[in-house]
């Protein structure tokens, strides 16, 4: 009786713990990127994954509270590379679908501080 309670608990435990994403769980999520803007789309994306290294004193390479430092990773092509195509940054997450289409977005478009 007793290794039928553990092995019970034992099974329940292995399934009840999964990584889903949220569009693995419910579809593709609706993101509108028609008028994806630095401040309003992407700025929280970087604060949110990228300036915890990003920063002065950080461990990685340049500081995304400065504009410019980021700017320079987009224009030698390091940011797309490492977010949009290798798709390992940020290194301890992963960016949702709606994530990486704003910040395509906000490249195809230029990348501008809007």
């Amino acid at each position: 009786m007793k290794k039928s309670i553990i092995l019970l608990l034992f099974i329940l435990t292995m399934f009840s713990c999964y990584n889903d994403n949220e569009e693995e769980l419910y579809g593709p999520v609706s993101c509108d990127v028609s008028a994806i803007t630095y401040t309003a789309d992407v700025s929280p994306i970087i604060d949110a994954y990228c300036v915890s290294c990003h920063t002065s004193g950080g461990t990685a390479p340049g500081d995304f509270t400065n504009f410019s430092e980021l700017k320079a990773k987009v224009d030698n092509g390091t940011f797309e590379n490492r977010v949009l195509i290798q798709k390992n940054m940020p290194p301890n997450s992963q960016l949702s679908n709606c994530d990486l289409e704003i910040l395509q977005a906000w490249l195809d478009n230029g990348a501008l501080n809007n």
